[in-house]
């Protein structure tokens, strides 16, 4: 007879083929290092689940599903022969390091039963992530204890003291975060199922309730559930200081994501009748924090905030009390990791801000670590640092710079990195815009603008050299920060802004840009009052220009204000629905954007018209600059070449010709149909009444012969295809008209 394995492992499965070879795997090398067995049960495989547990298990065994989990996980039991059991979910494994647990097993020790770390995560990059929570499961059981599993869901075994806690062994655990949503919808409906059945065998139980609000997810009953654990719990009934804190944390948070209007009683109720639950010290804490901060609340937030900081202190400590070690073997923290306590850490330097405690805001966000922060992490702390800049006399720029160096290590690897800063540029541009620069004045102890912070950072990124160009009216020191731009997207455009309203010649000789990033530049200046636009408006037809390049951005400007340009003059604009129709808010400032006229579009146009001209030859051949060839030319281009042939005919008097070359412009560049509109309007409503009194009375004179005839009749034809008609056909037709697409 063979000797009795030390561990015996237990699993039962069904479609598992995602994760169970992985689960498996992990396993081995503890399979290894003592006497151990693994045996199986198939609960009604379809996938491939069964192939792949077959290669690893010593038994795999077929388990009719009876819609009972501890029916299932007891016949595992059953077949097991080991000293120890231990029992492991198919998307779980084990961690690399489970020298503890061997060192457990090997041990003489008096404990039945032992807890290992279950780490549920949330974020797909699973063990490089911060981003889970840890929860004490009871997993192992002496073989002799004689124990057996109850419960046909959420089963367990019926524990009890002397019991190991190993704190070092982790399973791992993705199950919540791949699982699809028909998955999930399924394994919802099994669940509850199964508990409703035994909810209604005992209405009051805390603890089928609470499994009810974990399992629920979006079950219609769910707030039926959690108002009545709360009832339960208040009345006193069913272990209700036992389940207390548990239930009290789980109708927080729900009160607090379905906006109830019991948030804040139960929240107090919590706080006074389980001070000492880790759920009060942490969950409850955080969600209390998060419901006065979204009110500017800002005292309160710091009571709770700091509250929340010493739950965290309870939570890592090595000793716990018997209450806070019964609540981590009922359910995890949802607030206890790290990603959610830097979250809370950069708001709460925010209310200490708003409440007039900078240093400890200054504290808090100088012992933030950049490298260990999300994007939207990082977008906050950056807001926090400016705005403190702005509103105290506290000198923020070192924590600043220490956080840039920080957020640009490659931890915990270059794509993180990256991320980082890109929100960093980002954010960083912000408080150099002209709205939020004339808002912040209006802040209650603002002292300097805020972008000026980043002007530590002169040396390092775009926004540090942003904040230096702006901080000087010198077109030489100006001069110099443009040279040392790498990545002109990310330069605040305001700076550039700046910089050409000093007269700083650009682009500069000595830094020549390419077509792509002056296109960039100048799309970037049409924001707000619209620089491109008083650009082009300021030139001058005859303007020389000291070589290419700044001829070229020149164009580049012109081309901007005319993309920018609404060429319907808003008439295209469609009426805000009847159901749809907010008022303006008094509060609200107008748009600084210019309004769009006639006027401004025709000297747009004749900008655009004059910079293709001396542009034109200078980048292509003289034989591309026929119309036979025009489609090889870019849209723009050719589109230009029109508008200088159209022009150069208007402004020599010969109307009709500029009509029909915009016709053909417009079968040639079909993209600007606006536009041809735009100029076909103006024509008829400026040029047309200009006609001299003989083309009149011309006009007037072909008109009446074409009245006497019929409109079939060929003399019609013949006098259409005339010369003197086709000098005033301008006139005679009422509508020039666009050609049918």
């Amino acid at each position: 007879m063979k000797t009795a394995p030390l561990l015996s492992i237990g699993m039962i499965f069904k479609n598992e083929e995602r994760c169970l070879e992985r689960c498996l795997k992990s396993l081995q090398p503890l399979r290894d290092a003592v006497p151990c067995e693994l045996v199986m049960a198939d609960t009604g495989a379809e996938d491939g689940s069964r192939t792949i547990a077959e290669q690893y298990a010593d038994e795999v065994f077929d388990f009719a599903w009876v819609d009972d989990f501890a029916a299932a996980r007891n016949a595992v039991m059953d077949r097991c022969r080991g000293k120890w059991y231990l029992t492991i979910d198919c998307d779980e494994w084990l961690d690399a390091d489970f020298s503890e647990l061997l060192a457990f097993l090997k041990s003489k020790n008096r404990a039945d039963f032992a807890f290992v770390i279950q780490r549920n995560y949330f974020s797909a990059e699973l063990e490089q992530s911060e981003a889970f929570n840890d929860f004490r499961a009871l997993r192992l059981v002496r073989m002799a204890a004689g124990e057996r599993y109850h419960g046909a869901i959420h089963e367990s075994w019926g524990f009890r003291e002397p019991a190991a806690r190993l704190t070092r062994t982790i399973l791992h655990h993705d199950g919540y975060l791949f699982i699809t949503p028909e998955a999930s919808k399924k394994k919802t409906e099994r669940n509850m199922k199964l508990l409703r059945k035994r909810l209604k065998e005992e209405p009051d139980s805390l603890r089928t309730l609470n499994q009810c609000i974990e399992s629920g997810g979006r079950d219609a009953d769910l707030t039926y559930y959690v108002r009545h654990a709360v009832e339960v719990v208040q009345t006193g009934r069913d272990h209700w200081q036992r389940y207390g804190g548990l239930i009290m944390r789980h109708a927080v948070e729900h009160a607090r994501t379905r906006e109830m209007p019991e948030l804040n009683e139960w929240i107090d109720y919590a706080k006074t009748q389980f001070p000492g639950s880790i759920y009060t010290l942490v969950d409850i804490n955080y969600n209390a924090f998060l419901t006065v901060y979204d009110d500017k609340e800002w005292e309160k937030a710091i009571q709770y905030g700091e509250a929340y900081r010493e739950g965290l202190r309870t939570l890592y400590a090595q000793n716990h009390s018997k209450e806070i070690e019964a609540d981590l073997t009922a359910s995890t923290i949802h607030s206890g990791n790290a990603v959610a306590e830097r979250t809370l850490l950069i708001a709460l330097a925010n209310a200490y801000m708003q409440a007039g405690q900078g240093e400890k805001a200054l504290t808090l966000l100088a012992s933030l670590e950049g490298e260990t922060l999300s994007p939207d992490q990082v977008r906050n702390a950056v807001i926090a640092l400016c705005k403190l800049h702005a509103e105290t006399t506290l000198d923020a720029t070192p924590a600043l710079r220490r956080f840039y160096e920080q957020i640009g290590q490659k931890t915990p690897d270059e794509q993180k990195q990256k991320a980082r800063l890109a929100v960093f540029d980002v954010i960083a541009t912000v408080p150099f815009g002209e709205s939020y620069r004339e808002e912040e004045k209006e802040h209650e102890g603002y002292r300097q603008p805020a972008y000026t912070v980043f002007a530590a950072l002169a040396d390092v990124c775009e926004a540090g050299r942003g904040a230096a160009i702006m901080m000087t009216s010198d077109p030489f020191e100006i001069c110099e920060r443009l040279m040392q731009v790498e990545d002109w997207q990310a330069l605040p455009i305001e700076a550039l802004e700046h910089a050409l309203a000093a007269g700083v010649p650009f682009p500069l000789a000595e830094k020549p840009l390419n077509q792509e990033i002056m296109s960039g530049l100048a799309a970037r200046l049409t924001h707000d009052e619209n620089f491109a636009w008083r650009a082009a408006l300021a030139l001058n037809n005859e303007q020389e220009y000291p070589g290419p390049q700044s001829l070229l951005w020149t164009q580049t400007l012109v081309l901007a204000a005319l993309r920018s340009f609404d060429w319907t003059l808003g008439q295209n604009k469609k009426a805000a629905s009847a159901f749809f129709c907010p008022e303006k808010s008094k509060d609200e400032k107008p748009s600084k954007r210019p309004v769009c006229t006639p006027e401004i579009g025709l000297a747009f146009i004749r900008r655009f018209a004059g910079l293709e001209a001396a542009a034109l030859p200078l980048l292509f051949a003289p034989d591309l600059l026929r119309e036979e060839n025009a489609a090889l030319l870019p849209p723009m281009h050719r589109w230009g070449l029109y508008c200088v042939w159209a022009l150069n005919a208007l402004d020599a008097g010969r109307p009709q010709e500029y009509l029909t070359i915009l016709r053909r412009g417009l079968a040639a560049c079909p993209g600007e149909k606006e536009m041809v509109q735009f100029l076909l309007d103006r024509f008829m409503e400026d040029v047309r009444p200009k006609a001299s009194p003989e083309l009149l009375a011309l006009a007037e004179r072909i008109r009446a012969i074409l009245a006497a005839y019929n409109p079939d009749d060929p003399a019609v034809k013949a006098i259409r295809e005339s010369d003197a008609y086709k000098q005033v056909a301008w006139i005679i037709e009422e509508t020039p008209g666009l050609p049918v697409q």
